[in-house]
């Protein structure tokens, strides 16, 4: 494969949802030219997708999405549901998500229980992504592609169906199919779908004006096979109405006035007054995800590697994930930085975690009808239940690739490997952090000139970061200027590095940005043992790549990456 050839070719990333949008943008950053088509004539304005979990939050921070997202971020309003029938009468109020305290180490989880509507994040993504001269192509369709050593000839349809059709050749380095379930290019990288369609249920969700409920409580009326639900919108006077069955198709009822109709009959409450919907969409339930992510220079994430249950609200946080793992990789790849086979790690890491976050979502799915006998339970076990997840696993805080070929940790993460992924999800939380964990937040960094920082403001989603954890003594100065001239000799751009002390300011060094850990929350979060230098080297994505000891272990983890 010749990279210097690949790099002359965009990336064409297939569709302009979160996965798209945060491929492109993660991408644009590195200096990588991109491309975005999508099928879609216009940019839907729907307000589904809207939870948004902790580990989003971080993404969206090392983009620099959050000083945006934060202004539109609108908490979860508790549960009331209405006893039936009559619909008026309370028979409980609870919270979606249980009450998480922040950490130093994972300030964003403050933020659970925090959500935002698809159509704005996404707005907010393209806002960004026009800062590198990006903008998503809409009526443009892949229609097939075929591969060769140096890159992608894609054929795309653009205004297909109208008197303006037309058909274009187009050269890529590589694709990023971000277009959904029923997108091509699932298929046409010869990706089987498995897993199963709930063929007896279905779900109707619509954002209408409703006069007669309050905008501080999410609504519901329940029994054991038909919910109907309704929150408030970013729009004023708006809610997001769902009507979901198991058991229960309502897909006869995907007409506004038979929608109407039935929430008036189930709730009892025909004084709301349903009008000025905005969006009616129906979803037939699917568990399923592909065995493979890639094959050659394409490559899928998001609904179009895996669909699910909404319970959780995993859906756009996984894809988000699956992005942000996969672009720091395409791009030294695509600059010729990085050897081809460090993107088979796209696969090798993001597969196991998704199959076990379909796992979870599909066990939460029968919560979203009332079951009396497994209310009563809930009453007096904290465990997830109707409406209810209680599950931290959700937060995406955990999950971690301890298997991955591309991690090193001198401790050793253990040889079993099928053990080591069924945790890829659910983590070690309150075990010591290793190669493959999320790294932690660090606040109270101190530089020279008195200025606190911390470690999400250092890390940059371009580079990895090596950060020397120096205990300051004369007999381990030699082995952190080791560490040093290795990074020095890495390719320029791609790394920084930081050098952190307990008991005061590091020495000035070189090439290296020194801070003093002044409450000690860096060393005690990274699990730095006393007296050693000790290396993280934290990924582009935020996670820890390496943790070890000395230069020539590091040096042996940066092999797996560059040429």
């Amino acid at each position: 494969m010749s990279a210097s050839n690949s790099a002359k070719a965009p990336v064409l990333v297939v569709g302009a949802g979160p996965g798209g949008l945060i491929a492109a943008l993660a991408l644009a950053q590195h200096g990588v030219p991109v491309r975005v088509i999508e099928k879609l004539p216009a940019f839907h304005t729907a307000s589904r997708g809207a939870g948004t979990q902790p580990r989003s939050l971080e993404i969206y921070n090392f983009l620099g999405l959050w000083p945006d997202i934060r202004k539109e971020l609108m908490s979860v309003p508790p549960f009331v549901s209405y006893k039936l029938p009559g619909g008026t009468e309370v028979e409980r109020t609870w919270s979606l998500w249980e009450a998480v305290e922040p950490t130093p180490d994972r300030p964003f989880i403050n933020n659970v229980g925090s959500g935002i509507s698809q159509y704005v994040i996404e707005g907010l993504m393209r806002k960004h992504l026009a800062k590198y001269s990006v903008e998503p192509e809409l009526s443009a369709e892949l229609v097939s592609f075929v591969q060769d050593s140096d890159g992608v000839t894609a054929t795309i349809k653009h205004a297909g169906g109208t008197d303006h059709e037309t058909t274009e050749t187009f050269r890529a380095s590589y694709i990023i199919g971000s277009d959904g379930a029923r997108g091509p290019t699932r298929r046409l990288i010869g990706a089987l779908f498995e897993g199963q369609t709930k063929d007896l249920d279905g779900q109707i969700w619509a954002d209408a004006e409703v006069e007669g409920l309050a905008a501080d409580k999410w609504h519901l009326w329940s029994d054991k096979n038909v919910s109907v639900s309704a929150r408030n919108t970013e729009r004023e006077g708006q809610f997001h109405i769902g009507l979901v069955g198991i058991g229960f198709d309502p897909i006869e009822y995907l007409d506004k006035d038979k929608f109407v109709a039935f929430i008036h009959e189930h709730t009892g409450r025909k004084d709301l007054k349903i009008t000025n919907f905005t969006s009616l969409s129906y979803w037939k339930p699917k568990m399923r995800m592909v065995s493979r992510f890639y094959n050659g220079r394409a490559f899928i994430l998001g609904d179009a590697a895996h669909v699910h249950s909404p319970t959780g609200g995993q859906g756009l946080n996984t894809t988000i994930q699956d992005s942000f793992n996969l672009a720091w990789k395409m791009a030294l790849v695509h600059k010729g930085l990085a050897k081809p086979e460090l993107l088979s790690t796209f696969e090798a890491e993001r597969l196991p975690v998704v199959a076990l976050m379909l796992a979870t979502t599909s066990g939460l799915y029968a919560n979203i009808v009332a079951d009396k006998v497994r209310e009563e339970k809930e009453k007096e076990e904290n465990t997830s239940g109707f409406f209810k997840w209680r599950n931290q696993a959700l937060f995406h805080l955990d999950i971690n690739y301890r298997w991955s070929p591309l991690v090193l940790d001198a401790r050793g993460n253990g040889d079993d490997l099928d053990a080591l992924k069924a945790r890829a999800y659910i983590g070690y939380q309150g075990e010591d952090l290793h190669a493959g964990d999320r790294a932690p937040e660090a606040p109270k960094l101190v530089d020279a000139s008195g200025k606190e920082s911390s470690l999400f403001e250092i890390f940059k989603p371009t580079l990895h970061t090596v950060l020397v954890f120096s205990p300051e003594l004369d007999h381990t100065d030699g082995h952190v200027d080791a560490v040093l001239d290795l990074v020095k000799e890495l390719p320029e751009g791609t790394c920084q590095t930081v050098v952190i002390a307990r008991n005061g300011l590091p020495k000035t060094r070189s090439g290296a940005a020194v801070y003093h850990d002044k409450e000690g929350y860096a060393f005690r979060t990274y699990g730095v043992p006393e007296g050693k230098v000790t290396v993280a080297a934290v990924r582009p994505d935020d996670y820890v790549g390496a943790f070890v000891f000395d230069a020539n272990s590091l040096k042996l983890y940066f092999s797996k990456i560059f040429v």
